[in-house]
């Protein structure tokens, strides 16, 4: 992850030049100081309809496309890659996937490749076209110039804290790179798969990494006790910021306005409430994973009680960090008194961050599973 910066528009100059011979027509050139990636976008003769997306051709190579139509360059920024809005939650992104079916990154809704291109491109299509119909009919020469083509925008121009999140996809035979705004958590926009394992995996192995450096460190329990506290509010952020982002994918299926509106209601504080919900939905689980030929089956429908005490210790921690009677009545602990002051313990550190490993696993694997089958 590295801080934004602004990324260097295409430049240069496309040239539309008209000729009688051997028939009236017009080639198509385009020139600049760093000619870059292109692909092309066949539009209708009345300049408005986008009729399809053409990849670029080699030398000698017939490109097929739907005719009469005008072809439209479409060149990349300084970076090979172009930006994109999502149709249906409309936010920016860039790639270098554009030929083909797309998934969007944030909502995992799909469509085809046009339904993709930004309002910035559109305006660029239709001012590539108007050049091209003065030139064919003025019967004469005309230009334009391309260093306002950009796939900038202002939904990426954030605070400067803002974070600037690159991927390739991991997997094979697809390798699509993805710039995305926001936790990384991101669909490739090629395959559909999601990034989300490997940095689910990462943060939990930092997080047990830091558990037995604290324990190697620090002899005392109270001592330890801010370091577990901070961990579990940690660890639970990372886990309703991984849940949301796979609940996309089932929010991309059809379904009632009814159950869209229960699901988008489907709280992952409570983790065990949530499975109950997604299982009956969808056949698609946090506390348990079926298992295929790859991976082995794993249940923590035993730690259901412990999972949703210590989900509940972090609400706390959160808000007063004073234990109160609807903590009480939720978790079903009795080691806490009301008015106490609530605790993480080193017994209870560990076995929490293996079980929401768990959940997050089981979660990744069903909602895969059912995607791919």
């Amino acid at each position: 992850m590295t801080k934004f910066a602004a990324i260097p528009a295409a430049r240069g100059k496309v040239e539309f030049i008209y000729s009688e011979q051997p028939l009236p027509n017009i080639a198509t050139r385009i020139s600049g100081p760093d000619f870059r990636a292109t692909y092309f976008v066949a539009v209708g003769l009345s300049g408005r309809q986008l009729l399809a997306t053409v990849p670029p051709g080699g030398m000698g190579q017939v490109m097929v496309y739907p005719k009469p139509s005008v072809l439209v360059y479409i060149q990349s920024d300084a970076q090979s890659m172009w930006g994109r809005n999502c149709p249906r939650c409309e936010k920016y992104f860039r790639t270098n996937h554009v030929v083909g079916d797309t998934c969007c990154p944030y909502c995992a809704a799909g469509g085809a490749d046009l339904e993709f291109v930004t309002k910035a491109q559109y305006q660029y299509i239709e001012a590539f076209y108007d050049a091209w119909a003065r030139a064919h009919m003025g019967k004469m020469n005309t230009s334009l110039d391309v260093e306002a083509i950009t796939d900038q925008t202002p939904a990426w121009h954030y605070a400067e804290e803002r974070q600037e999140v690159h991927f390739k996809c991991a997997t094979p035979d697809c390798h699509t790179e993805t710039d995305v705004l926001g936790n990384g958590n991101a669909y490739c926009p090629r395959c559909g798969r999601t990034n989300a394992r490997k940095l689910f995996t990462e943060f939990i192995n930092e997080t047990l990494t830091r558990i037995e450096t604290t324990k190697n460190t620090i002899s005392d329990d109270q001592a330890r006790g801010p370091t577990w506290e901070e961990i579990t509010k940690n660890v639970v952020t990372k886990f309703e910021t991984l849940a949301e982002h796979l609940s996309c994918r089932l929010k991309s299926l059809p379904m009632t306005a009814k159950r869209r509106k229960e699901l988008e209601r489907v709280n992952f504080q409570d983790p065990v409430g949530a499975d109950e919900s997604l299982r009956q939905w969808f056949d698609v689980g946090l506390l348990e994973w079926a298992g295929n030929a790859s991976t082995p089956k794993r249940t923590i429908k035993t730690d259901s009680t412990f999972i949703a005490k210590m989900f509940q210790k972090r609400h706390v921690l959160t808000h007063t960090e004073i234990v109160d009677q609807k903590y009480l009545d939720r978790s079903g602990d009795t080691e806490f008194r009301l008015g106490q002051r609530i605790a993480v313990h080193t017994s209870e550190i560990r076995r929490f961050i293996e079980a929401v490993k768990a959940m997050g696993e089981n979660f990744l694997d069903n909602v895969e599973y059912a995607f791919q089958a």
